[in-house]
């Protein structure tokens, strides 16, 4: 009879806990899909994704993906060994969850990684290099910033300057136009978007660096502080 409970406990115990390991698949899929598809965060992923040789990060939100859906099946194959009393589905559960730790510590261990390559100085000098050197020349660059610095309200890598002299600044004056920072640095309106921007004042490019009318009318903080804002506030 104490056997028999024994039993019966130990099953109840191993359904809780799919449940709960259900639940945690679910959340996986969640948080990797929130990443992927969300504007408000997928351009952190394209921005480490172009910073890096080897994009990892990306590719570790689709583990989370994999890992998640993985973690469904080893679900329902726990829950079918718990019913049915299995040996040889609860010797796969623990198969399976031994690959599907190993795949969370791996996904930790990059999160980590690159939490630590934002707050170093190489995403600084990248942030900045972008801003001087790329914005307008590369395709990929002038929509990713735009997105970051409508997003994050922010302007440039370091702070607003960064456009002085870059290739952006240089190209507008060989237009005939002087603009010193972008649209998207400036205070948009509550019906901008990152693909549509909309600023509260429209002569905002052109005013000079750090006067009245620019600070009022630009985001003055640079984009790599206000990044590792955003990131702090994200992981705590």
């Amino acid at each position: 009879m104490a056997a028999h409970k024994g039993a019966q406990c130990s099953q109840m115990c191993l359904l809780l806990y799919t449940l709960l390991f259900w639940l945690s698949g679910f959340a996986l899929i969640f948080l990797a899909l929130w990443a992927l598809l969300d504007p408000r965060r997928s351009y952190v992923l394209d921005l480490v994704n172009f910073a890096e040789d080897e994009p990892l990060l990306r590719a570790a939100v689709y583990v989370s993906i994999l890992t998640g859906c993985i973690t469904l099946v080893v679900g329902f194959i726990a829950c079918c060994g718990a019913i049915k009393k299995s040996r040889c589905m609860i010797v796969t559960l623990v198969i399976f969850l031994t690959i599907i730790l190993c795949a969370e510590i791996t996904i930790g261990v990059l999160a980590i990684c690159y939490r630590n390559k934002f707050a170093g100085n190489s995403m600084s000098v990248y942030v900045t290099s972008m801003t001087h050197n790329r914005y307008n020349r590369d395709y990929w660059v002038t929509p990713l910033l735009d997105a970051i610095q409508f997003y994050q309200h922010c302007c440039g890598g370091m702070g607003p300057k960064d456009y002085y002299k870059s290739f952006w600044y240089k190209t507008n004056v060989l237009r005939g136009t002087r603009s010193f920072v972008p649209a998207s640095c400036c205070k948009q309106t509550q019906q901008a978007r990152a693909h549509s921007i909309q600023p509260v004042d429209f002569m905002c490019t052109t005013y000079a660096y750090f006067s009245s009318a620019f600070n009022n009318s630009v985001y003055v903080e640079g984009c790599h502080e206000k990044l590792l804002q955003w990131l702090d506030v994200q992981t705590t």
